[in-house]
């Protein structure tokens, strides 16, 4: 499939702090991110070990956000996360109990719980970055067979 990248995602890019090139590879080679409005989202995280804007970060996360158009897989934009991420994401599914769990940092520390519905907790970690996403009766909330096309673990 070809890859048009939009002229609104290359300026959102540069001011964002990604290239060209890292747009293309994380449609390419990234792991599906949940998107709206009928649009497609991958994620993935580069070694950054650098300063921006005057403060050093281990990593930034850039996200593509794109359409397809018939053989064409057409830009929206592109947004940059600088952080530290842990190595591998994690999402665990109990079908007993309909609970998905997404762990988004594999380090070991400390959490506090953030209610944001009654269904809906997240796993607040160091510098007050989430850790963890757990949304109880998922199946009834999500299509988790395309929420992301990747292995996940049935508990």
């Amino acid at each position: 499939m070809k890859i048009q990248i939009d002229p609104h995602t290359l300026e959102r890019a540069s001011e964002r702090g990604a290239s060209e090139a890292e747009i293309q590879d994380v449609i390419c080679n990234g792991a599906h991110v949940s998107a709206k409005h009928g649009c497609i989202a991958k994620a993935k995280v580069y070694d950054f070990r650098q300063e921006r804007h005057g403060k050093y970060y281990e990593q930034k996360r850039v996200e593509v956000i794109y359409i397809i158009e018939l053989d064409t897989i057409v830009t929206v934009t592109v947004y940059v996360f600088y952080g530290k991420w842990g190595e591998k994401m994690q999402i665990i599914y109990n079908s007993k109990t309909d609970l998905l769990y997404i762990r988004l940092d594999d380090r070991r520390q400390a959490v506090i719980n953030r209610r944001l519905s009654d269904d809906i907790v997240l796993d607040i970690g160091e510098q007050d970055r989430i850790v963890g996403i757990e949304i109880l009766d998922a199946s009834e909330r999500l299509n988790l067979r395309q929420l992301l096309p990747v292995q996940y673990e049935i508990a």
